[in-house]
């Protein structure tokens, strides 16, 4: 069968490394706009079954044609991009599936439901790590109880080793980090969807080692988004995402703020017109171009779910904890990030995943079939729910 990874950056390679593993895959065809990106990748994780191709997702009718004859399009870039292919999607007539919308996107995503219902195609809308894994765990865990009550998404990660720990490290999309860290976060709490304070509430939370105690805080995320209305039936009241930031990132963020460079309005310099953040965005590029350190990190994704079964209170957990790979050489979010998009791919290839329409991965993906499928491949799952 053939797919296609769209995103040739960390989280697009670690997807391509997984497909290429796999039976399903008979083809892979890795696209994007830097055309020497995706060769590289195709040469170091395509598995001989993968070839480049350039691709500007602004260009329609060509990413229909890229597109075309195949099984699903693995979407690892930027978010800003999702509408733009999952409509060269439907048009291809593939099914879809991304890494998550940032709550705002994934909303104007889920309207597309009746559309690609139509066509008889699938889209998953956020199935990498945090939304993905998360969502997938909620599912695992509320299908144990006949009412849940809140759905408490923590994510701890922490660099391994001291020294080389810099505030403006980025793990995965800079663009994205700096929208997470800008844009306001949502907390639905009392069945309704509420704006708080950016980097509000605080809450130490231990972690499986080597990660730790850490502080964690709201951030805007994708699973706020739709695990409210997907466990509306079970009486869910609450549903939150939080972080563990750097202190100092959040430090130099506020500052960076404060002196205008996050603002996307173009100022006038020396005649020519530049937005503050794209040029921030470029000088930070730089800097992790730069940087030639392998990952040595660790990263957990903890859900809790709290509910009820016959009367009884019940407060059920699930971990799942990724460590670094050498070989390949892949970071801790890369592996938890881009291995959950191939294995649904994979799964959706098998016929696992009927469900047509455009849906979160919690209403769609059997849930222990797909957590087994992650722990097989190094992402350990444990928890007091977990059977």
């Amino acid at each position: 069968m053939r797919f296609v990874v769209l995103g040739a950056g960390l989280m697009g390679r670690a997807a391509l490394y997984d497909l290429a593993r796999s039976r399903e895959a008979s083809e892979i065809i890795v696209a994007d706009y830097d055309q020497p990106r995706a060769q590289q990748a195709a040469r170091e994780f395509g598995h001989g079954k993968a070839h480049a191709a350039f691709c500007d997702v602004r260009q329609t009718a060509n990413t229909v044609r890229l597109l075309s004859g195949s099984v699903a399009v693995l979407n690892c870039t930027q978010y800003y991009w999702n509408l733009e292919v999952m409509k060269a999607a439907l048009a291809a007539g593939t099914h879809y599936l991304d890494l998550g919308g940032l709550f705002y996107n994934t909303r104007k995503q889920l309207k597309l439901n009746s559309h690609f219902r139509r066509a008889g195609r699938l889209a998953i809308l956020g199935i990498g790590s945090a939304p993905g894994i998360a969502n997938i765990m909620a599912r695992y865990l509320a299908d144990q109880l006949q009412r849940v009550t809140a759905i408490k998404v923590y994510n701890g990660s922490r660099e391994l080793r001291p020294a080389a720990s810099d505030p403006l490290a980025f793990s995965f999309s800079i663009a994205t980090i700096l929208d997470e860290l800008t844009i306001a976060p949502m907390h639905y709490v009392g069945g309704r969807f509420r704006r708080q304070e950016h980097f509000s509430d605080p809450e130490k939370v231990s972690f499986p080692a080597p990660i730790g105690k850490l502080v964690v805080r709201h951030s805007i995320h994708s699973e706020v988004a739709t695990l409210p209305l997907s466990f509306r039936r079970q009486g869910v009241r609450e549903v939150f995402f939080k972080i563990n930031y750097d202190p100092q990132l959040i430090e130099t963020v506020r500052l960076l703020s404060g002196l205008g460079l996050l603002e996307k309005v173009p100022v006038a310099v020396n005649g020519c017109q530049v937005a503050p953040r794209a040029f921030l965005e470029q000088l930070l590029k730089g800097r992790a171009t730069g940087s030639n350190a392998p990952p040595r990190d660790a990263e957990t994704i903890r859900v809790v779910v709290e509910g009820s079964r016959s009367g009884r209170k019940q407060r059920l957990t699930l971990d799942a904890t990724t460590r670094y790979s050498t070989r390949p050489v892949f970071s801790a979010v890369a592996r938890d990030t881009g291995f959950p998009i191939s294995v649904a791919a994979q799964m959706l290839a098998r016929g696992e995943i009927r469900a047509r329409g455009v849906h979160p991965p919690e209403m769609v993906i059997p849930a222990g079939e797909f957590l087994r499928e992650l722990d097989k491949r190094g992402i350990e799952i444990r928890g007091s729910g977990w059977k």
